[in-house]
């Protein structure tokens, strides 16, 4: 009977090892093809070749750094995984991307890699080389209607039309110093084009910023740092005008309490356009691009 057992509990153990084995069999077999599906999908826009790697996931290609990022990866658990959801979503490659989404076979190869704990490839597999190569045509049915490439690229100049809110207030505040120095009325006047000008562009950028936002995807901290910055951006945009209202209204002028108030008002927003512009720039270059190391 002792014999029996023995012999059952070795059996039991060698045919759990063996099913560890195929397991990390296969999970090195999946890994080699995330990596092809990542450079055949991906590169494009986060290739390692890249200057400026959309989301600074300029690393796609190294599934160790990948899978150890927990922003991107959570082991075992697919559903939990951003990366994946990403994909199964559709949501990478974006709507501007020159390769078609992955297909549902493509999908299941990258849940089931990060299923089986997102495994390195082997280390005999020889690096893809990044080469050029003709974009298949995208079918016609997959592919973004007209009017939304166009609203796309009406998007992308938000980060262009940022500049003039942020220089015209912070111009405004410069201005309005001397307005309060000199007590001229030209310099008040010059506050008043100013502000009204900022406003309107604050509004005008804090459209196209909900619009390009709509067509990003980011994670972890740079989505949290792109929350702060939609709707600080967003509130920068109504203090502005706020800002405006109180410049043209006719008892404004120099030493009245509304005058204080357009003050109070206007350092304010010079303070907000500053921050909202801080997180914006935090989205391509990181918090710490200010460090002097």
């Amino acid at each position: 009977m002792r014999r029996i057992l023995i012999h059952t509990l070795i059996l039991l153990l060698a045919a759990g090892f063996g099913q560890a084995a195929e397991k990390d069999a296969e999970g090195v077999r999946l890994a080699g093809q995330v990596r092809e599906i990542f450079v055949a999908k991906c590169v494009d826009c986060h290739g390692p070749n890249l200057p400026r790697p959309k989301g600074k996931f300029g690393y796609v290609l190294d599934l160790k750094r990948v899978a150890a990022n927990p922003d991107y990866v959570v082991h075992r658990q697919p559903a939990l995984s951003e990366l994946y959801k990403m994909i199964r979503d559709d949501d990478m490659p974006g709507e501007d991307a020159k390769v078609p989404a992955l297909t549902p076979a493509e999908k299941e190869t990258v849940r089931r890699w990060i299923e089986l704990g997102a495994p390195e490839p082997a280390a005999t597999t020889q690096p893809t080389k990044l080469v050029a190569s003709p974009v298949a045509p995208m079918d016609p049915k997959t592919a973004p209607p007209t009017s939304k490439k166009l609203l796309r690229w009406i998007g992308r100049f938000h980060p262009v039309s940022t500049h003039f809110p942020v220089a015209l207030m912070l111009v405004a505040v410069l201005a309005e110093g001397l307005a309060w120095w000199t007590r001229r009325e030209s310099w008040q006047q010059t506050v008043r084009f100013l502000v009204i000008v900022a406003a309107l562009g604050a509004v005008a950028t804090g459209v196209l910023g909900w619009i390009n936002a709509s067509f990003t995807s980011y994670v972890g901290q740079n989505a949290t740092i792109l929350t702060w910055h939609r709707w600080l951006g967003t509130a920068t945009a109504v203090w502005a005008l706020v800002c405006a209202a109180l410049a043209v209204m006719d008892e404004c002028r120099e030493g009245t309490p509304a005058r204080q108030r357009f003050r109070g008002a206007l350092l304010a927003g010079a303070a907000l356009v500053s921050i909202t512009g801080f997180l914006g720039s935090a989205l391509i270059y990181g918090l710490d691009h200010y460090a002097l190391w």
